[in-house]
């Protein structure tokens, strides 16, 4: 099942504000980005629990980008509560996206 939230600039403030939330930042023309989909959405089958999952294309909504400092597609950024924990640039393997997503989690809870 899927439940990973296609996010929009209106939306994304709302969507990272409550709880946990990671967010793939991507681009419709970017391959890697596109390598990287499976992954993650593998991503949020195993660690859905823990947080919310979405993700928003730069090209259409830049501004989004730029006020986390994205500056790379794809990105994988980590929130709670509307702050950003963690942002991973590059294509990552599922083993390292996931455990990046479980630390930040983590110093969360201590």
């Amino acid at each position: 099942m899927n439940r990973i939230v296609e996010l929009s600039a209106p939306q994304f403030a709302r969507f990272v504000a409550k709880g946990s939330s990671v967010v793939l930042f991507s681009a419709s023309w970017c391959k890697p980005c596109q390598e990287m989909k499976p992954a993650f959405h593998a991503l949020e089958e195993k660690l859905h629990a823990l947080a919310a999952f979405g993700k928003i294309d730069v090209a259409m909504s830049p501004t989004i980008a730029q006020m986390y400092g994205i500056r790379a597609v794809p990105s994988l950024a980590v929130f709670h509560e509307g702050r950003l924990l963690r942002v991973m640039p590059g294509s990552r393997s599922m083993g390292a996206m996931k455990k990046a997503i479980l630390e930040s989690l983590e110093e969360i809870r201590r």
